[in-house]
This record gives structure tokens, C-alpha cells and sequence, in this order.
């Protein structure tokens, strides 16, 4: 049987596969012993899929962690690209205070809006110990971004409050989330496909060639459109991205 590249779906498109291939193997194979037992598995995993689906999303309180992370990327971002603009400056004291600062965002990552949130907190915190060294104080004030590190600290704060808020929402809430329902899937269908391939050395039933290659060809179909949608959504992050 074809191999389902899981690394590629989403929830939504891996359950849109199963319940192709449950609607399949249901026409023709439920009669077999080996095959009831997964299938009925394989739908009732498939309906909870469907609830599940972007449950990591459904919450207004993921919105709004969301925008908070948006809200302190900009800021920071504002603030480095001041700074950078600045060493270009033909005013020597802003100019100098500009050199004087900007290794210090060097130091903690330029883009370290790339990284993953909980890494991107400890950075912002990081760069603003920094920034806030005595010996920074005067290059602030020249520049004028003594209140915009406070804007960045206070952004910063707000986003790890509401992804505490959040945490806290989540553990209260027994919706499945769609991570726990993916791996149930691909658990399921590893062993279907063990199923198949037993039934396929067996030559049992009569028509098993012709309902396996039906599925490898679901798969195969699955694993293209899959892996398109995945470049896709990369393609529109990179272009998204900062390119300095």
C-alpha cells in the first residue's frame, strides 16, 4: 500500500482521506474479520476529526494571543529598524548612540520574531536587560526610544498574559484537540495498513489487489495535493517574511 506522507496534511485533509477510504473499504471489504474492527475505529475517529478541527483556533482567547505576538513583533521591529536607520544618519551624536546600540540587537537575533514564542519571549527580555545596561541610558535618550523599550517590555508582558490565560481556558476544556485526534488517525491507519498487507499475502478476499491499489491511488492523490498546499502556505510565510 502507498505510504501517507503525514508530515504534509493537515487534520482536515488526512480525515478528508480516511473517510474516503472508509467509504471504500465499507463497500468492500466489511464483511472481512480483519477489517471490521478498524473500520468501525477509523469512523468513529473520523467524527470526532471533524469536531476537532482547528480546535487549536476556535478559542477568541487564540485570537487574541494572536494579535498580542503580531503587536510585539511590530513594535520591536519599529525600534531595530529606527536604530538601523540611524547609523546611517549624518547627525554624528545620533549616529554614534545608533552604533552603540545596534550591537546589542545583534546580539540578542535580529529576527528574533522568527522564533518560536516561547523563545521569542525569552529573547525580547533578554535585549532589554541589555538595552537597559547604565551605560546604554545616554544613547537612549539621543535616540528618543527610552518609552519605546517600555511600549516592548509592556507588549511583550501582555502576550505572555494571555497565553496564560489561554493555558488556563485550555486545561478547563475537554474539547479534543486536533493534535490528539491526528495522532489517533495515523495510529489507526499504520495498522490498517498492516491490515491490508496481511490480506494481500493471504490473495483474501478475491478482489484485495484491486481495493489496495484503489487506496494507494487515494493516497497517492492525497500525498500531492497534501504537499502542494504545504508549499503554498510556506511560499506566502516567506513572502511575508522580513528580508534585510
Amino acid at each position: 500500500m502507498k505510504k501517507i506522507y503525514y508530515s504534509y496534511f493537515t487534520l482536515a485533509a488526512l480525515t478528508a482521506l480516511v473517510q474516503k477510504i472508509v467509504m471504500l473499504l465499507g463497500s468492500n471489504l466489511a464483511e472481512s474479520p480483519l477489517m471490521a474492527n478498524i473500520l468501525t475505529r477509523l469512523i468513529q475517529q473520523a467524527e470526532t476529526a471533524v469536531q476537532a478541527i482547528g480546535s487549536t483556533k476556535k478559542t477568541p482567547l487564540t485570537e487574541i494571543v494572536t494579535a498580542a505576538d503580531l503587536r510585539r513583533d511590530n513594535t520591536y521591529r519599529s525600534l531595530r529598524d529606527t536604530i538601523q536607520a540611524g547609523l546611517r544618519r549624518q547627525n554624528e551624536a545620533y549616529r554614534t548612540a545608533c552604533e552603540a546600540l545596534w550591537p546589542v540587537f545583534e546580539k540578542n537575533d535580529l529576527k528574533l520574531y522568527n522564533m518560536s514564542r516561547e523563545k521569542q519571549t525569552a529573547a525580547t527580555e533578554s535585549l532589554l536587560a541589555d538595552l537597559r545596561k547604565p551605560e546604554n541610558a545616554p544613547h537612549l535618550a539621543t535616540t528618543h526610544t527610552t518609552d519605546w523599550l517600555t511600549e516592548l517590555d509592556n507588549d511583550n508582558k501582555a502576550y505572555v498574559t494571555a497565553t496564560t490565560q489561554r493555558s488556563a481556558a485550555r486545561s478547563a476544556d475537554d474539547t479534543v484537540q486536533d493534535a490528539e485526534v491526528f495522532k489517533d488517525l495515523k495510529t489507526s491507519l499504520e495498522l490498517l495498513e498492516n491490515i491490508l498487507n496481511t490480506m494481500q499475502a493471504m490473495h483474501e478476499p478475491q478482489n484485495i489487489d484491486e481495493v489496495v491499489a484503489e487506496v494507494s491511488q487515494y493516497i497517492a492523490e492525497a500525498n500531492a495535493a497534501a504537499k502542494q498546499s504545504q508549499n503554498n502556505s510556506s511560499n506566502d510565510k516567506n513572502d511575508n517574511d522580513d528580508t534585510e
